[in-house]
């Protein structure tokens, strides 16, 4: 395996763990009833986890 499959292949399983990662912790906070906490143009905003995108891996 080459550097460069190398770091392709480690860039798709840090990606994968990444939405696993957000598609977990918006089940926690659903669960919990809390806000996500997001900044946005300099503004702090507290964001129903509703209200938040879904995660969407790239196609490989």
């Amino acid at each position: 395996m080459t550097n460069e499959e190398q770091a392709a292949h480690i860039s798709r399983q840090l990606e994968k763990g990444l939405v696993a990662a957000y598609e977990a912790m918006l089940a926690f906070k659903r669960y919990k009833k809390t806000p996500v906490i997001i900044s946005r143009n300099g503004q702090v905003l507290a964001v129903s986890p509703d209200e938040m995108p879904p995660a969407k891996p790239t196609a490989a």
